[in-house]
C-alpha cells in the first residue's frame, strides 16, 4: 500500500483529532530524522499548535527534541508560550525544559508569557542558572 506524503501547508488547518490525523502521525514517525524535524518547524509557522501536536507523536531523539523546542522558544511568537509549556515539558521533563527557557535568547514578551504560564519558573531557572555559574567560576 502507497503511504500518502503530507506538505505543512497541507496539514496546517488540521486539529488532531480525525482519521487523516493518525495517518499524518505514522507518516511523519516513517520519514527521515531531518524530514521530520524540518517539517516541524515549517508547521510550526502555520500551526504551532498542531506542530506541537505531532512534535509529542514524533519520536525524535532527546537532542532533536531540545534543538527544536530551542528552536522555537526564539522564533516563536509570545502567544504559543502556554501551548510549548504543556506540550514540550511532558517530552522534556519539567526541569529540562525551564533550564533550556532560561538559556535562551527570547523576546520580553516570550519571557513574560513564558512567566505568566509557567508561574514563574523561567525565573527561578534563571536564577538557578545564575548561581551555578557563579559558584563554578569561583572554584580555584
Amino acid at each position: 500500500m502507497h503511504q500518502p506524503t503530507f506538505t505543512p501547508e497541507e496539514v496546517c488547518h488540521r486539529a488532531g483529532l480525525g482519521k487523516q490525523d493518525k495517518l499524518v502521525r505514522q507518516w511523519l514517525v516513517g520519514i527521515p530524522l531531518a524530514d521530520r524535524t524540518e517539517f516541524l518547524r515549517q508547521l510550526w509557522l502555520l500551526n504551532y499548535r498542531y506542530a506541537l501536536d505531532l512534535f509529542q507523536a514524533a519520536q525524535l531523539p532527546a537532542n532533536e527534541n531540545r534543538q527544536l523546542v530551542r528552536h522555537w522558544l526564539r522564533s516563536g511568537h509570545h502567544n504559543a508560550a502556554q501551548a510549548l509549556i504543556q506540550r514540550a515539558t511532558p517530552v522534556l521533563g519539567e526541569k529540562t525544559f525551564w533550564r533550556i527557557a532560561s538559556e535562551e535568547t527570547l523576546t520580553s514578551a516570550m519571557r513574560d508569557f513564558l512567566n505568566y504560564y509557567g508561574g514563574n519558573l523561567l525565573d527561578e531557572a534563571r536564577l538557578t542558572s545564575i548561581a551555578a555559574s557563579v559558584d563554578s567560576s569561583s572554584q580555584p
